[in-house]
């Protein structure tokens, strides 16, 4: 889980891999798989290409010089594919080339210098893709390993994998990007290995498609080197970063001096960056930090806690996110299965078939109710304690209609009404403008006022409208609602950022001096700070502008004298309009307040508990964030690798698979292993209860206003299936989930509630859908493989035994090495020419010239006088040698040979790391079989044309009509062939009985294990 420590410095400071932890390692991997697939991509065409014109035996460079040096267009087919003796055609017809002999000695020198560089670039490119394709793999793997708590010894391992990367492949990558840059260096300063009559050679190249892939490849290369001073430049950084934090850099730009300071005031940029971002639509102008923003600071700090280092890192958090809103889910949908035997339960005591009808909660007592086996990662005990509203209770049925109606106005407030004031013109001051046509004591002024008849409110006038916003002032209007008969103050949520920095203003305050002033006791009563002081500006503002009073004061002549007065609102709205009517209670006894969505830090318990007859709040699905123990826990429960927890959570799941899902991938809460991590968090745990009882008593923990409605989902998402249960107001901490937002909103509450009331009163259509099994359903398909916690890949652990994977990996990679050899010398064969007749060579008499022949060139022996040694010179075979039948056989095996083999050895590369299954070996043996078949199968070359009793085709000193005899045989390089055959043949029987070997291997481990033992009891 922490960034993982690679080195220690003098100074004792760590060189980590921050901002990634160990288990991160696999993100890089994918990066360099990205980058390996490109640069393959770039270099396999060249490879081919070359292993192409090597198949077709022509030349690479026709006529001495490479292809990119010819005036017209090249067909790079026509020019190395086609046949021989067509290539030699084209080549007489249209070819500028000029015979290898022809070319001067600068050309020579120019050829010479691109190939060095160039076959070091294609060498090393290949090397290092190799070894970086298995470092990478044995990282992924290596990085699996454990949980994201319980490192199992991962870190040590990665982090002498980190090490060889640094190390060794950086240095091969050095080595590719200098081959690379000399090789594009020297072509430019030699014309890229054409002649001086070659003007163009340049242009030509480089306006190639070889040319762009070679310069992808080297882009890519560069971008993996540069990565590195990357991570260095980030060192010094966050070096730098926490120099300055040691100076309090912070602290003298904002001139605090705390550290509560310091985070108010990186919490106000934020603000600003924000407020810059949107435009200055979103507000912020107003926010001072230093007063506005202190709670935030401490809260915040508290949260993140400097005393206690978690190590969290950023995939930590996006794992914790997902899977604990997976549990979530799955304690939403038990709590969805309980509304629905509830509602159930309920028809059938209304039938009167079963149960007692007084109890809306009930079940049969041979039924165990969904929510019992719900493994709770907080207290639910008051959660559950809760009861159905009920279509038949005066009561429920009062509260769901006022709660629809009121929801709509809560609504409007936000954008409906000051946009249809100022489109109509009636509002001062633009969107803070202020709207009052009311005149006091004018019973005719409802006539001038504006109506809501636009929204499907006729009977509902604006008699007012403030719409001034800022940290201490909150919009809100008043309505006039003839037909409930109500003067209703509807006051808007949170918009601006001014509003948030409202409600971070969290604070619990007393209500001594409030109550002392509206006059009610206010001792040992409490209430979110920063809500409080908008509500006394709300309470000022009605108190100044005096309607409320004019409009419900008594009076004979008064028609709204028995009208009652109803305060609403939603979020911020909803806990202003609890406070004011607390504040309003003394002076209207009747006063109402619906809240929706009120935050659960709004009113102390015992104040809280005092609203139950005149307060309601209502809260939809999931609506209120976990706390940080709850998000730290779910770290700990973990129980497979963090890439696996990724994987599956990332799987749709149905509903009703959440549980077995679950289990799979957490432990259960009382078996969550002893690891150094839940230490800590039980530590903090404990620390933070004692702290937070100290600075925060019981009784001025805020919660949830007046009694609460909870709206439950238990029908399909679409249909906005939900049924309203009262539940206890200590529920402030309810599950987080990615529909939090959708459920806090105040416009799927406006179209719940209504449904509700809706499907209540017409109780035949709101058993559509009941007897659906699955809720809420994601997704059709559930992901049901098994997650092994076992990585299949592992460095140098020899699943299959040291000799079983040693053995056969070291006669193929001999193999392929002789195989490779041989397939490219030119002394695999010897012909020699003599005056003697064929049936009688055996005494040489006289030679005239020795060739010797290879697949893809010939040698021409000559005696070097001043060293007196025979030399054999090795050139290509020219473009006019036809070859036959035998001869393309012969390369044909050849190139089985490298096809098949080169990726076996691979893979046998890859047996210390890996278990391959008994069938997959099988396979490969059979293929190692035919290899060494068609290794022995390269002789076929012996009954070419080229060894018939005919002069050189090569060499045309020698006429036809001259008498001589000539025949071939295995020459000095045909060794590397046969060696070649031997070792491909001896790996494909080890490879074969590889499982005896691994067993006879096992036995004597198992010998040496008990003569070792017995020799200790000796002694």
């Amino acid at each position: 889980m922490p960034a993982m420590k690679i080195a220690t410095c003098a100074n004792g400071r760590r060189l980590t891999t921050r901002p990634l932890a160990g288990d991160d390692f696999q993100l890089v991997c994918i990066l360099n798989g990205a980058f390996r697939i490109v640069t393959l991509l770039c270099n396999i065409p060249v490879w081919v290409l070359i292993f192409s014109v090597r198949l077709s035996g022509t030349e690479l460079m026709p006529g001495g010089q490479p292809f990119w040096c010819r005036s017209d267009q090249v067909d790079l087919w026509t020019l190395y594919v086609i046949p021989a003796a067509d290539a030699a055609q084209h080549q007489q017809v249209g070819s500028s080339f000029g015979d290898e002999d022809a070319l001067d000695d600068e050309t020579k020198h120019q050829l010479r210098s691109m190939i060095i560089p160039f076959s070091l670039y294609l060498s090393v490119s290949l090397l290092y893709n190799i070894l970086d394709i298995i470092l990478s793999l044995a990282i992924w793997n290596a990085a699996a390993i454990g949980t994201p708590v319980e490192p199992r010894g991962r870190e040590r391992s990665l982090a002498s994998m980190v090490w060889i990367k640094i190390i060794v492949l950086n240095l091969l990558l050095c080595t590719v990007l200098g081959s690379g840059i000399y090789l594009t260096y020297s072509g430019r300063l030699y014309n890229y290995g054409c002649s001086s009559n070659h003007k163009q050679a340049v242009e030509h190249y480089e306006t190639s498609i070889w040319y762009g892939l070679f310069s992808a490849s080297m882009v890519v290369y560069a971008v993996e080197l540069l990565m590195w001073p990357c991570v260095i430049v980030n060192q010094v950084g966050h070096f730098i970063a926490v120099q300055g934090r040691q100076t309090s850099l912070f602290r003298r730009l904002g001139r605090l001096g705390d550290e509560e300071g310091c985070c108010a005031q990186c919490i106000f940029c934020c603000i600003q960056c924000i407020r810059w971002l949107s435009c200055n639509r979103m507000g912020g102008g107003s926010i001072e930090a230093k007063h506005d923003l202190a709670d935030a600071a401490i809260a915040f700090m508290n949260f993140m806690n400097a005393e206690v280092n978690f190590g969290i890192v950023l995939s930590d958090i996006y794992v914790a996110f997902k899977l604990l809103d997976r549990k979530h889910r799955e304690v939403r949908y038990k709590l969805s299965k309980q509304a629905r035997m509830d509602k159930k339960q309920t028809r059938k005591c209304e039938m009167g078939e079963s149960g007692d009808e007084s109890n809306n909660n009930g079940v049969d007592d041979d039924t165990s109710s969904p929510i019992d086996n719900v493994n709770f990662s907080v207290n639910y005990a008051d959660v559950l304690n809760r009861r159905m509203l009920s279509e038949d209770d005066a009561t429920d049925m009062y509260l769901l209609r006022k709660g629809a109606r009121y929801s709509q106005y809560a609504r409007g407030v936000y954008t409906d009404y000051p946009r249809a004031l100022l489109q109509a013109g009636l509002l001062d001051g633009g969107w803070d403008g202020l709207y009052s046509p009311w005149k006091l004591g004018d019973k005719h002024s409802l006539l001038s006022t504006f109506r809501l008849t636009e929204f499907g409110f006729h009977s509902t006038a604006l008699i007012y409208a403030n719409f001034l916003n800022n940290v201490a002032a909150t919009p809100y209007c008043i309505l006039l609602d003839e037909i409930e008969r109500t003067l209703v103050i509807v006051i808007r949520g949170s918009v601006t950022l001014e509003d948030l920095v409202t409600d971070l203003q969290f604070s619990a305050i007393e209500l001594n001096r409030v109550g002392e002033i509206v006059g009610f006791d206010g001792r040992g009563k409490y209430c979110h700070r920063g809500m409080l002081t908008n509500s006394k500006w709300i309470y000022n503002d009605i108190h100044k502008q005096k309607i409320v009073s004019d409009v419900l004061r008594d009076g004979k002549n008064n028609p709204y004298r028995d009208y009652n007065l109803v305060i609403t609102g939603h979020s911020l709205g909803g806990s202003c309009a609890a406070i004011l009517t607390i504040m309003f209670k003394p002076m209207y006894p009747n006063v109402k307040c619906y809240a929706f969505c009120p935050p659960g830090c709004t009113l102390s318990m015992n104040l809280a508990s005092e609203c139950d007859d005149f307060i309601t709040s209502f809260v939809v699905g999931n609506d209120i964030i976990p706390s940080r123990y709850e998000f730290l826990e779910i770290l700990a429960r973990v129980k497979v690798s963090k890439i696996a927890a990724f994987r599956d959570s990332r799987y749709p799941c149905r509903n009703k698979d959440l549980e077995v899902r679950n289990k799979r991938i957490l432990h259960a809460r009382n078996a969550i292993p002893d690891t150094e991590y839940y230490q800590k968090l039980v530590s903090f745990r404990e620390n933070r209860e004692n702290t937070f009882d100290r600075i925060s008593p019981i009784e001025t923990r805020l919660n949830i206003p007046g009694r609460v409605i909870h709206l439950i989902r238990f029908g399909d998402e679409a249909n906005n299936r939900y049924l309203p249960y009262y539940k206890s107001r200590m529920f402030r901490e309810i599950h987080f989930c990615l529909d939090s937002m959708k459920d806090h909103s105040i416009k799927n509450l406006s179209d719940v509630l209504p449904t509700v009331v809706s499907e209540y009163e017409n109780t035949s259509t709101a058993a559509s859908n009941d007897d659906d099994d699955d809720i809420s359903v994601q997704s059709a398909n559930s992901f049901g493989g098994d997650i092994s916690e076992e990585p299949w890949f592992v460095t140098l652990s020899f699943p299959q035994g040291i000799a079983a994977s040693l053995i056969p990996t070291l006669l193929a990679l001999g193999a392929v090495c002789f195989s490779v050899i041989g397939n490219n010398l030119c002394t695999l064969f010897e012909r020699r020419i003599t005056n003697t007749p064929t049936n009688n060579m055996k005494g040489y008499d006289e030679i005239i010239a020795g060739v010797s022949y290879g697949l893809y060139f010939y040698g021409v022996q000559y005696f070097d006088e001043a060293n007196e040694i025979d030399i054999t010179q090795c050139k290509p075979y020219p473009s006019r040698v036809v070859n036959d039948g035998y001869v393309k056989a012969a390369r044909a095996f050849s190139a089985v040979t490298l096809i098949i083999g080169f990726p076996i050895v691979l893979i046998l590369c890859l047996t210390s790391c890996m278990k391959l299954k008994d069938r997959t070996l099988r396979v490969m043996s059979t293929l190692l079989m035919l290899v060494a078949i068609c290794q022995v199968m390269i002789f076929v070359f012996l009954s070419s044309a080229r060894c018939v009793d005919d002069p050189n085709p090569v060499d045309s000193s020698y006429s036809q009509s001259q008498f001589v005899w000539a025949k071939c045989a295995a020459y000095r390089g045909s060794k590397n062939v046969i060696i070649a055959g031997v070792l491909w043949t001896l790996c494909a029987f080890t490879l074969g009985f590889s499982s005896r070997l691994s067993l006879i291997e096992a036995r004597l481990r198992f010998a040496s294990m008990s003569l070792s033992s017995a020799t200790t009891q000796n002694k």
